[in-house]
C-alpha cells in the first residue's frame, strides 16, 4: 500500500467521532464470516463501469481506463500522491 502519511489535523470531537466510527466498523467486520467479509467489501468495489459515456454541455466524453500490470507504484500511492500534492 502507501508508503506516504498524510496528516489532517482533527478537532478533539472529530477525533472521538473517527474513533467511534472505526470501532463501529471493526466491530461489524468481526462480526461476520471470511465469506460475509469478502461479499460485502466485493459490493464497495466498481458499482459503476470503469469505462463509460458522460454527456457535459452536449459533448459526449468517452472515458476509458487502463492498466499497467507492470506499473511499479499502485493506484492508492498515486492517489496519496495526489493528496499530498493538494495540500503543499
Amino acid at each position: 500500500m502507501g508508503k506516504h502519511k498524510i496528516k489532517i489535523p482533527l478537532t478533539k470531537e472529530e477525533y472521538e467521532d473517527y474513533l467511534k466510527v472505526k470501532n463501529e466498523f471493526s466491530n461489524m467486520l468481526d462480526g461476520m464470516t471470511e465469506e460475509e467479509r469478502k461479499r460485502w467489501f466485493a459490493k464497495l468495489l466498481f458499482r459503476k463501469p470503469i469505462d463509460f459515456e458522460k454527456e457535459i454541455d452536449g459533448t459526449v466524453y468517452c472515458v476509458n481506463t487502463h492498466f499497467n500490470c507492470q506499473a511499479k507504484t499502485s493506484v492508492s500511492d498515486r492517489i496519496d500522491r495526489l493528496i499530498e500534492q493538494m495540500g503543499k
